[in-house]
């Protein structure tokens, strides 16, 4: 059953929020794409911003909902916002996971049990919340909140499927808040599904297929004029990077990277893509495709990275690209800090620190070598971008 909670939030803590969103936000994903957790996909084609837990507002609003559902507040994924321009939407879906998205996302969490939207304002045309299966339509209205199940009696409730329809005239911002089974925790699903993915292989056969493991190139010029044009599309766009799980990947100082994100550039995005193909099948001996390709990390002082091994199912060879870097450290006695080294665990079982230069790219196994920056970062700023590919026909067991 459909649940109306009038005046959920004031007009005040609507404005402050739709703020938040303004500041930081990029766009939205959807679950289950297959080559990470989450990816960019037609169905959706609005923006999210993931709002930060320690802005006391944020923290305010995750704590009445939780009071309002009877649900312990640890059961509750970060609080999102999203915002829809004239044109955009969000195709009928569900909120719960299933087969492969299950996998990727549930397997200590639970899956989600129950869904609650806020809407933060009034829109002038369009933007209603659509559920065909009851034929319901729900319009925006200012701080008004509505929740419904996605599991009832532990099956997933079909009869919730619901769609964003496009908005108009003027803008829509929505807070939405997804409830679990367990306590939600991003870092030992995703450890879980690494674990159940290595285990329908016996670890030995991953290939290894470089002396090393590692290489450290030139960018190829075409892909570098590509990437040179990307950054300086996007590098006003900076924004604080927000994901599940970042304080463990990234630990660091409060804000230890931010993000320059590529969506804002896909035709160039696919291009550079397609552009460093080569000189990654060039490095491993083997025919590949791409799976993905990040936004321009922007590692801030104080940063490291967690040593770790890729997606197993799609990250096998990788590259880190060195886009710019900024080693200056207000030190009293050294005007710079030491170049930023990536730790690369060979295939003979020895760490080793390997470092490049702007313009130059570390191409690595990585699948079959753990890596992280295991140093904190002594400059300004480090920005990489990072470029994922897959086995076009290797398979792990041979």
């Amino acid at each position: 059953m459909i649940k109306y909670f009038e005046n959920f939030l004031t007009e005040q803590e609507c404005e402050s929020l739709i703020k938040l969103i303004d500041s930081n936000h990029t766009r939205s994903s959807v679950v289950g794409a297959g080559t990470e957790l989450t990816g960019v996909s037609e169905v959706r084609t609005s923006s999210t911003s993931n709002l930060d837990a320690s802005i006391d507002l944020v923290n305010t609003v995750h704590k009445r909902i939780s009071e309002k559902l009877g649900i312990q507040m640890d059961k509750g994924e970060s609080l999102q916002g999203q915002l829809y321009i004239p044109g955009q939407f969000f195709k009928p879906h569900t909120d719960y996971f299933e087969k492969e998205s299950y996998d990727k996302h549930c397997l200590s969490s639970g899956n989600r049990t129950y869904t609650f939207m806020i809407y933060l304002n009034d829109v002038e045309e369009g933007g209603e919340t659509n559920f065909p299966s009851l034929n319901l339509s729900i319009k925006p209205k200012k701080g008004m909140a509505v929740g419904w199940p996605d599991m009832v009696e532990g099956k997933p409730a079909t009869e919730y499927l619901h769609e964003g329809s496009p908005v108009t005239t003027g803008k829509k911002y929505i807070i939405t808040s997804w409830w679990r089974e367990n306590t939600w925790n991003n870092v030992e699903d995703t450890r879980l599904y690494n674990e159940l993915i290595s285990s329908s292989f016996n670890q030995t056969t991953i290939p290894k297929l470089t002396p090393k493991g590692y290489k450290v190139v030139k960018v190829p010029t075409k892909a570098w004029e590509l990437i040179q044009k990307a950054y300086n599309e996007v590098k006003d766009k900076e924004m604080e990077e927000q994901f599940p799980g970042k304080d463990y990947f990234i630990p660091g100082n409060k804000i230890s990277s931010t993000i320059l994100p590529l969506d804002y550039t896909p035709e160039l995005r696919n291009q550079i893509h397609q552009e460093l193909l080569p000189i990654h099948e060039e490095f491993c001996g083997e025919e590949l495709e791409p799976s993905y390709l990040y936004g321009i990390r922007s590692y801030k002082r104080g940063a490291k990275l967690t040593e770790h091994t890729d997606r197993m199912e799609t990250h096998h060879i990788a590259s880190t690209v060195v886009v710019d870097k900024d080693l200056r450290c207000g030190c009293q006695h050294k005007d710079l800090a030491d170049d930023w080294s990536l730790d690369i665990q060979t295939h003979d079982g020895e760490w080793n620190k390997v470092t490049a230069e702007i313009g130059e790219m570390i191409i690595y196994e990585s699948i079959a070598c753990q890596h992280g920056r295991l140093q904190p970062f002594g400059g300004t700023n480090y920005k990489g971008l990072f470029a994922h590919y897959q086995f076009k026909n290797r398979q792990y067991k041979e």
